[in-house]
């Protein structure tokens, strides 16, 4: 069974477990003040069942727990209209059994075919009961009793509904933040915590269909002699420059950028919705940034500078503006490095 849906059933079950018990124990309350001890020593088992019930469905073994729910209930049916008669209304009980069991609980289609076929079996022979004998006892002017087991039905109907609806519905968002959470994971690269490659491509998408004719600027980004960095300071120097630079490009761009990690010291930096002029500026002071930052290291205080490539975006063609960057950062590689090519 999927987790949500058994975690469903199992809060389900341990709320109606409760409900139950605490009936019982008030009718068991009632029936002592009215002097029927008999009727208080089986009220104390069925408390005694529920509690086992309750931790049966605890260890998680819902189905068996539900099983027993069921049959506790109808027996209870049964036995309140053979001791007081279908006066006191004890023999709708069983149509509370029946419909979170059909509709709700960890039953196959098979045995809910089955209960929806046997539990108004069980109702007509109750409501047959007075035809063939007299109950032990007599609470036919009982109006509290009656009015009490009717009521008991109603809410009870009452309460599967709105247990279902509630549990279904926190359930439900349980599961939209799982997807957001796999979403944000799948999205984002755990070292820099930027967007990554398959966020690019998403962003792509909406970027070419919200407007095509707005220009945008693209930059690809390289570390310089990122190797070195490594071979000399060693891997752990390198994840600080990198997630120094990632903090570097976040914080000299909008949160409507794209700003990823692209590949390795690979970043890209997308700004839709913005000029050629103005893209080129915001380049040059990440780059200028980058370039005067120092990076504490355990090894050593290391400096670094990028490399950039820009293009402009205009037509929509995401392919051809990539291949612009790509090309401009090779030129600035060959002509020296810490620059942004256009």
């Amino acid at each position: 069974m999927h987790i949500h849906n058994k975690l469903k059933i199992q809060t389900y079950l341990t709320f109606s477990i409760a409900l139950a018990g605490i009936m019982h124990v008030l009718f068991g309350i009632y029936f002592a003040f009215l002097g029927i001890f008999l009727v208080v020593a089986l009220n104390f088992f069925d408390v005694l069942v529920y509690i086992v019930t309750f931790f049966i469905n605890r260890a998680g073994k819902t189905r068996i727990a539900s099983f027993i729910l069921l049959i506790k209930i109808s027996v209870f049916s049964l036995t309140a209209t053979f001791l007081f008669g279908t006066s006191v209304n004890a023999h709708w009980f069983v149509m509370v059994a029946a419909l979170p069991a059909v509709l709700y609980l960890d039953f196959t289609k098979i045995q809910k075919i089955c209960i929806a076929a046997a539990l108004p079996v069980l109702l007509n022979l109750q409501l047959s009961f007075p035809i063939m004998f007299y109950p032990p006892f007599d609470m036919s002017d009982n109006t509290f009793l009656s009015f009490s087991f009717a009521n008991i039905v109603v809410l009870s109907g009452i309460f599967v509904v709105a247990l279902n609806v509630i549990i279904t519905h926190r359930i439900s968002a349980m599961q939209l933040k799982e997807i957001d959470d796999i979403r944000h994971i799948s999205n984002i690269d755990p070292l820099t915590e930027l967007n990554n490659r398959r966020s690019a491509e998403d962003f792509f998408e909406k970027l070419v269909s919200d407007n095509q004719t707005i220009p945008s600027v693209f930059c690809l980004i390289d570390i310089d002699d990122f190797k070195l960095v490594n071979d000399t300071y060693g891997h752990d120097a390198g994840d600080i420059v990198l997630s120094t630079v990632a903090n570097i490009l976040r914080n000299n761009t909008r949160q409507t950028d794209l700003v990823c990690r692209w590949g390795g010291e690979e970043f890209l930096v997308v700004l839709p919705k913005c000029s050629f002029e103005v893209g080129q500026r915001i380049l040059e002071k990440i780059r200028k940034s980058i370039e005067d930052e120092v990076f504490p290291t355990e090894a050593a205080d290391v400096k670094v500078t990028i490399t950039g490539g820009a293009s402009a975006l205009t037509d929509g063609d995401i392919k051809s503006a990539l291949s612009a960057c790509d090309k401009n950062l090779y030129e600035g590689k060959r002509n020296g490095k810490n620059q942004i090519v256009v």
